[in-house]
Order: C-alpha cells, then sequence, then structure tokens
C-alpha cells in the first residue's frame, strides 16, 4: 500500500508508532533511500504534500525534486519506518547514524551531534589523543585551518590547489596546498626569528608539517611560500608525530597565525 500525501495517517497507527520515529523516503525504482527524517504523528507524510505546493512555484529542494522526479515516471516514493516507539533522543542519535553513514541524500543538514558522529579512528585518535607540545619546540610559524571547502584557486601561475582547509583523509600534498596560501602573514618577522617550518592546525591539534620556501605575493597584500611536505624527522616528531600535538591559543583570538617561540 503506498501512502498518498493527501491521506492521513490512521490515528491509531501514529499512536503505536510513537512518541517519536525514524524513517527513510525511498526510490521505488531502484531502492535508493535519499533521505531520513525524525517525526512524531504525521510528519512523515508532510513531504509529499511539500512537493505538491511546491509543483508549480516556489523554491524546490533537492528532495522536492526527487520527490517530483519519481511521481512524473509514474511512480510514489516508499517510506521506510527505521525504527519506531523510541523517545525524541534515540530518534536524534539515530537519523544522524543513517545520515553519516548514507550517500546522495537530499537532507540539507547533517544530523544532531555531528561532533559525535561518522570519524575514521585515525581521526578521533588524533582529536582525543594528541599531547600538548612541548613548550621547547622548534620555532614554527601556526597556521590554524577550518573545515575543507572545495574551491579552485590558483596558488602560483599554472599552480592551483582544488580545496581549501582541512577534512579527514586529506593528502600531505593537499594539507601543503592548504597550509601555504594565501595569508597575511610576515616573512621578514619569520626570517628574524629563525623559523623555517609551518604547522597546521586543526581544532587545535596539528595535522602537518611543512618546510618553508619561497614567498609570492598578491597585488592585496596577502601572501603565500613553496611548501615540501615532511612526513618524518626531528621537526615532524617534535610537532606532528602519530597523533599530532595539542595547542593552546589565546581566547577569543581569530588570527589564523601565531609565531611560536621555544620557553
Amino acid at each position: 500500500m503506498t501512502l498518498l500525501p493527501e491521506r492521513a495517517l490512521p490515528p491509531e497507527v501514529a499512536e503505536r508508532m510513537g512518541p517519536f520515529y525514524v524513517y527513510a523516503l525511498v526510490d521505488p525504482r531502484d531502492d535508493a533511500v535519499f533521505y531520513v527524517g525524525k517525526g512524531t504523528g504525521q510528519r512523515l507524510l508532510s513531504h509529499g504534500r511539500e512537493a505538491l505546493l511546491r509543483a508549480d512555484s516556489g523554491p524546490r529542494s533537492d528532495k522536492v525534486a526527487r520527490i517530483r522526479e519519481i511521481r512524473c515516471s509514474g511512480h510514489e516514493p516508499r517510506i521506510d519506518i527505521v525504527r519506531h516507539g523510541i523517545e525524541e533522543a534515540e530518534a536524534f542519535l539515530i537519523e544522524a547514524a543513517l545520515i553519516d553513514c548514507l550517500d546522495d541524500l537530499s537532507n540539507a543538514v547533517a544530523g544532531h551531534d555531528t561532533d559525535q558522529g561518522r570519524s575514521q579512528l585515525a581521526e578521533l585518535a588524533a582529536r582525543y589523543g594528541a599531547q600538548p607540545v612541548d613548550p621547547g619546540a622548534p620555532p614554527v610559524v601556526l597556521i590554524r585551518l577550518g573545515t575543507w571547502r572545495d574551491e579552485v584557486i590558483e596558488i602560483e601561475p599554472g599552480v592551483v590547489r582544488i580545496g581549501n582547509g582541512y577534512k579527514e583523509g586529506i593528502t600531505p600534498d593537499e594539507l601543503a596546498d592548504a597550509t601555504r596560501a594565501w595569508w597575511r602573514i610576515s616573512p621578514s618577522r619569520i626570517r628574524r626569528e629563525g623559523i623555517r617550518h609551518a604547522v597546521a592546525v586543526h581544532e587545535g591539534v596539528t595535522r602537518g608539517v611543512v618546510a618553508i620556501g619561497d614567498w609570492i605575493q598578491r597585488e592585496d597584500g596577502r601572501r603565500a611560500f613553496a611548501a615540501t611536505p615532511l612526513t618524518e624527522g626531528t621537526i615532524f616528531e617534535e610537532w606532528v608525530g602519530t597523533l599530532g600535538r595539542r595547542v593552546e591559543f589565546s581566547s577569543g583570538s581569530q588570527n589564523p597565525i601565531s609565531y611560536w617561540s621555544p620557553e
């Protein structure tokens, strides 16, 4: 039986499914899950009504577009109940876990408590196991990276990078390119303090170290430098090692550039 959006879920069914449930919208043409949600009562039927209301006007989300595509092919989206008869906190966790593990979903936002969501074991080991950097570690410039963004940016003539920031599974070359450009940074201070290396930091943990080469300056004054990734040696072990090193920054500091000198 297919529940069309104009039909109501019988109250006795909704009551037995509650107080909360987690459901999936499924494309019957290939049994692919394309949306995951949590709900209570009639919530799971609202998507079909939304698709009808936006059939000819208003913005269409990827979810609505998929529903309309399915209907244009002569089918109706299938609704599968993943878990029911659960409390809201459980529903949040199940929904988030499904969003983490299913590909090509049309959900506009990530699941609940994303900081505890799907991660590579190596990433969790670094997040929870990194030890503080030794106060006497060699001088470096610390460069804080945000979350990875896909973007093609030219670093120098004929050389582009495909993204910026940090992501799980980042390659040494991707990390080096994200670390080396473009910053408001002082080459003269770096030379004056005897700094020869830059260390990439994400969420307070060092992720990689590069040797600083020649400098490039853009018209807006921002600078980049040639960067050679290091994966072994004294500097690498003192600043990154197996799990990375934890680095503390001043509270409220927004500047991604910090100059480290041994205490």
